[in-house]
């Protein structure tokens, strides 16, 4: 049996990101990965770390905001107080092929650009940085942006120089936007009662600091990384032509016995249109909610169901001994009481 239309969506979907986070057939040489303080890019990190585990891929880790080595990087560089063109210097040396690797795939990430774009780094220097430190077809490069911290505008800036986000989401050919799952579950249950979407982070009308994830009720960091991650992915592919979809990663601990990489594990990813909470399939708690909610209900039993097709419908007789194409007639029995009319006979 062939299969139906929303299983090969499913399937196609689920192939693009995965081919992304393997680094596979050079899906996307340059990733933006767009975050918040209540929803870091560390999980995705690791998704891709441990995918280039087994995929037996060079990991060169720019630390602008890392303190320690992850046991993931091969190559650890730190980029404080440098510029571009020291870190151009410093990155080169282990994203060229060699003659006796030409072939080794490499993923540079860089942790934060919140120090690269601001003074006294020049951003018109970031994409000549990007393209030597790139090479064609053995090097995939992430880029992680924090979208809820301010960056320092230059001394004098030009009406028409392009803010930084702008300069890098035209570069990239991939973007993964993140948000918790618990966030954009509330987000939905919202939208189903037509009540006004919640807002979190920054964007909530409160003083005090951020929690983040840790504010939600009743939860464990067992639980936080049971929810996931939302990714909205954002592929350009090169004819062109843009794929979006969103998804759940669910991150996973070596513990839980899934597929493990070399010093890693893989986590788990499905489409948010298929989690429970947002799959179509999912009617029978929706009307359960509705029947409790409400002091009466509007639907039927199955006894009733069967008595209301029993109900014969009133002249059906007369309507069906009529032959067809001589239109609906009725049939009227003279009672005792009636009072014979000639005229109306021969109406």
């Amino acid at each position: 049996m062939a299969p139906s239309a929303a299983s090969h969506h499913r399937s196609h979907s689920l192939l693009l990101l995965q081919k992304l986070l393997n680094l596979r057939d050079k899906a996307s040489p340059l990733t933006l990965i767009l975050d918040t303080l209540e929803q870091p890019a560390q999980p995705v990190l690791n998704e891709f770390m441990a995918r280039a585990k087994i995929s037996k891929a060079k990991i060169i880790l720019i630390s602008l905001s890392t303190l320690k080595k992850p046991p993931l990087a091969d190559v650890f560089i730190r980029g404080r107080h440098k510029s571009l063109q020291q870190l151009a210097s410093e990155i080169l040396p282990h994203v060229t092929p060699s003659p006796s690797s030409p072939n080794q795939k490499n993923l540079l990430i860089f942790d934060t650009l919140s120090p690269l774009l601001s003074p006294p780094n020049n951003i018109s220097l970031l994409p000549s940085l990007l393209q030597s430190v790139i090479p064609p077809l053995t090097t995939s490069c992430l880029l992680v942006y924090h979208l809820d911290i301010p960056l320092l505008s230059p001394q004098s800036p030009s009406p028409y120089t392009p803010s930084p986000l702008s300069i890098l989401s035209h570069l990239s050919t991939s973007i993964l936007t993140l948000h918790p799952l618990s966030q954009t579950l509330a987000c939905k249950a919202a939208r189903d009662k037509s009540l006004p979407e919640p807002v979190f982070g920054l964007h909530e009308p409160r003083e005090g600091v951020l929690v983040g994830l840790h504010s939600l009720p009743h939860s464990t960091s067992q639980t936080q990384t049971k929810q996931g991650v939302v990714i909205n992915m954002e592929l350009r592919r090169k004819s062109g032509r843009v794929v979006q979809e969103k998804f759940v990663l669910f991150p996973a601990s070596p513990s839980e016995g899934q597929v493990t990489g070399v010093n890693g594990v893989v986590g788990a990813l499905m489409l948010l249109s298929d989690h429970p909470a947002f799959s179509a399939n999912n009617v029978d708690g929706g009307e359960e909610e509705q029947e409790m909610q409400a002091t009466f209900n509007l639907g039927l039993t199955e006894k009733q169901r069967r008595d209301r097709e029993g109900v014969v419908l009133p002249y059906f007789d007369a309507q069906t001994e009529v032959g067809g194409g001589e239109g609906g007639r009725i049939l009227y029995d003279m009672g005792r009481e009636d009072d014979f009319d000639e005229e109306e006979d021969e109406i």
